[in-house]
């Protein structure tokens, strides 16, 4: 499977979270407490991983000439960002409900969501099309194999996730 077949699958797998915490956001306090508490921590590991991924591919330069490196440093600026909104996330996790109201964990919830939709838009658009053709020979083969087995791990990971937090209450 080639390498950006892999990134396509392994963001439609985190759309379909995102999706399944958008639905969560929905329900009553006490449910939707305890849905987004399961959803995130499916999420944040998940989140890890890709971004070690993201690290394995777009640490090679792309072949395009016209690459300023604009893209890989907003991507970098946005790694930043999103570690952050992690970090917070974590510690809210940690928290009473006393200690952190569920409005507190919602509008994390959302600012993690609007960052993750905004950065694999903004991937696609702009930092795909200039790995396309470098990733289209050997260094495409070699990084395919590694993450496809990394891929496969973060799919059980989500799908497990997602059969959890999608149990009747």
């Amino acid at each position: 499977m080639r390498v950006l077949d892999l990134l396509t699958k392994e963001h439609a797998l985190f759309r379909r979270l995102l999706d399944r915490l958008e639905i969560d956001l929905a329900h009553d306090e006490e449910r939707a407490r305890t849905e987004l508490d399961d959803g995130l921590k499916t999420l944040l590991p998940a989140l890890d991983r890709h971004l070690d991924i993201d690290d394995l591919v777009f640490k090679h330069p792309p072949d395009a000439p016209y690459d300023d490196g604009e893209p890989l440093a907003e991507i970098e600026e946005e790694h930043r960002a999103i570690s952050s909104l992690r970090e917070e996330i974590l510690y809210a996790l940690e928290l009473s409900s006393e200690e952190c109201p569920f409005e507190r964990l919602r509008s994390l919830t959302v600012l993690l969501i609007d960052n993750l939709e905004e950065r694999m838009k903004m991937e696609e658009a702009r930092l795909w099309p200039l790995y396309k053709n470098a990733l289209s020979r050997s260094l495409d083969r070699t990084l395919s194999n590694h993450l496809e087995k990394r891929v496969k791990v973060l799919e059980k990971e989500i799908e497990r996730g997602i059969a959890a937090i999608s149990m009747p209450f």
